[in-house]
């Protein structure tokens, strides 16, 4: 078990006034066997209404609304926690089986997954292991190449991306091995934005893969949330009106 720090903030600039913003941030890590949240706070600016509300992943969601003209939106999350990877999750839904919008096999993913497939006939956890490094081999880790719309079969077929890529395809492989996986959205070690992660069902219980960093997961990651894929686990969505033509994002994250 090992005690870690959390500060995650970010800021939202639009290139001209919005109004009428309706918000859902997914930043509020959830309690559960192998995290207990020991202090959580989340500061928005401007000040917003706002209510608390969990999905259907299990996300603890934060729903606002702004209705006044304003050109930015920051969120800073601070807290602590205790993690230990040792105790696992069992949450288990049946659509962690199934590909997903980001997570489609073309056939190019197909065709890599017959040609290996039969290379390593163990555990749940040997051929997540297997195909992660086989995918750290062809897929080299490059910023700026992708972004948050990009499919795994899009990131294949570059071979190169960032964490979220590295996830998808692994998420795609593992779904046609039959073993049902889960997008992690989080803080860890090696990061100063989120990261991301796998979480792959043994047939008892969670266990999770960093397929970008290659390792198994440990005490030094922190689940923010889960789900199918990219989709399901944006850290924030919202719809607003105005004349705005773009949106900055500017992203900062610590666990300590």
């Amino acid at each position: 078990m090992k005690r870690v720090n959390f500060c995650f903030s970010t800021k939202l600039t639009f290139d001209d006034y919005v109004h009428d913003h309706s918000f859902a941030l997914r930043i509020i890590p959830p309690q559960a066997e192998s995290q207990n949240i020991l202090s959580c706070s989340l500061n928005i600016t401007p000040y917003a209404s706002v209510r608390q509300t969990v999905d259907a992943f299990g996300n603890n969601v934060t729903a606002g609304y702004l209705k006044d003209d304003h050109r930015f939106l920051d969120f800073e999350l601070k807290g602590s926690a205790e993690v230990d990877c040792t105790k696992y999750r069992t949450d288990y839904m049946p659509c962690y089986l199934y590909p997903s919008e980001y997570t489609i096999p073309d056939e190019a993913l197909k065709e890599f997954y017959r040609d290996h497939q039969g290379d390593c006939n163990a555990t749940a956890r040997d051929r997540a292991a297997y195909f992660s490094e086989l995918l750290s081999q062809i897929i080299v880790y490059q910023k700026g190449v992708t972004d948050t719309a990009t499919t795994a079969a899009q990131a294949f077929a570059l071979k190169m991306g960032v964490c979220q890529d590295f996830s998808h395809i692994l998420i795609a492989l593992l779904r046609m091995d039959g073993i049902a996986c889960r997008y992690i959205a989080g803080l860890a070690f090696c990061d100063g934005e989120t990261h991301s992660w796998v979480e792959y069902w043994t047939g008892e219980h969670w266990e999770g893969i960093d397929p970008a960093n290659n390792c198994p997961v440990s005490d030094d990651y922190l689940v923010i949330s889960q789900g199918r894929d990219f989709r399901d686990c944006a850290i924030d969505r919202g719809v607003m009106y105005g004349n705005y033509s773009r949106q900055l994002q500017l992203v900062r994250s610590v666990l300590s």
